[in-house]
């Protein structure tokens, strides 16, 4: 598995429980202190975050860390 998928991967799970839970991402970007450019870049695959960014972005969604990074 490369990189690319795996942050990819992380991208689209940030999205779509963000979406489910109806939050848009300026108030995920408020509540993780992430700028929501760099929320939108995640989502797209096109960053890498760091463990820390992912962690700040678990929090503000109330969900596991592992939860996002789990294939």
């Amino acid at each position: 598995m490369s990189d690319n998928f795996f942050y990819k991967n992380i991208g689209k799970k940030i999205s779509q429980i963000r979406e489910k839970k109806n939050i848009s991402q300026e108030k995920l970007s408020f509540k993780s202190g992430v700028d929501r450019t760099y929320i939108c870049r995640i989502e797209k695959g096109f960053a890498n975050p760091s463990i820390r960014i992912i962690e700040k972005i678990a929090s503000a969604l109330n969900v596991s860390i592992y939860l996002l990074i789990k294939n």
